[in-house]
């Protein structure tokens, strides 16, 4: 049994993904008490996080059947 994605969970992991981007661009940009190297990974690994989450949806969500 599968089951088909619907609208509601494509709405959901895109804005999580969002959430993701500006979360990882916060600690890039604002957080200044954190040492850089770790602000750097934590950063661009929410980054690339998200990014992986819009891939998923673009593949996932976007096939015709």
């Amino acid at each position: 049994m599968t089951t088909q994605p619907t609208a509601r969970q494509r709405l959901t992991v895109i804005i999580l993904a969002g959430l993701l981007i500006c979360g990882g661009l916060a600690v890039l940009f604002l957080l200044k008490r954190i040492p850089p190297p770790l602000r750097l990974l934590v950063g661009l690994t929410d980054v690339v996080g998200g990014s992986v989450l819009l891939v998923l949806v673009r593949q996932k969500f976007n096939r015709t059947p």
